[in-house]
């Protein structure tokens, strides 16, 4: 009988000692691994990118002067990683040269109808060889957001026809790296003429 006791004893003590130890590798170990915003080399990622919630101009006429092109873009709150710099870059129509008015473009919380919080913008640059606006905020927007860059620009293309645009998205950092964000798409139209008799 003692020597039963003595067994069913150890067999306690064993399994007391092995639930201990995957507890201690269960906590070191989580499920999935946490967000790992900042690479080893010191590049900052974006956990989670934002997406681009909408692209649109309310003037669609070719040739249009001073139109707005409105670029909406949802920072989700797993981003982990402020958004400190955006880029839209026309990759694809029929005009090739566009340009912007750097100083008069806008960046708030919210969407076009429902404007919230202005942004201050450290810089605004338009290269004019890649077609690429770059945006860079003075201060970062957190993640878990809807972010809006109304985009003033001299003139509409041209011509009529479908422009697509590439926007790309950096977190704050020494070492952002950017991350696609999506495609916009804006149709531009012939304007019609009137004419009187």
């Amino acid at each position: 009988m003692r020597l039963w006791n003595r067994k069913m004893k150890q067999r306690s003590q064993l399994a007391f000692a092995l639930a201990s130890v995957i507890g201690l590798v269960t906590v070191a170990l989580p499920m999935r691994p946490t967000t790992a915003v900042q690479l080893g080399d010191g590049t900052t990622v974006f956990t989670s990118p934002p997406r681009l919630a909408d692209f649109v101009t309310l003037d669609n006429d070719a040739y249009d002067r001073r139109p707005t092109y409105y670029v909406t873009v949802d920072l989700p709150p797993d981003a982990e990683e402020p958004l400190e710099i955006l880029t839209v870059s026309l990759i694809e129509g029929r005009f090739t040269r566009l340009n912007y008015r750097t100083h008069e473009i806008e960046v708030f919380s919210g969407t076009r109808r429902d404007r919230g919080a202005a942004y201050d913008i450290a810089t605004a640059e338009y290269d004019a060889d890649s077609q690429t606006l770059t945006v860079q905020l003075a201060e970062p927007a957190a993640p878990g957001q809807l972010l809006t860059f109304a985009l003033r620009l001299v003139r509409n293309p041209r011509w009529e026809g479908v422009y697509l645009y590439e926007v790309t998205a950096a977190p704050a950092g020494e070492k952002p790296q950017f991350q696609r964000v999506g495609t916009g798409r804006i149709h531009i139209y012939q304007r019609e003429l009137l004419f009187f008799h």
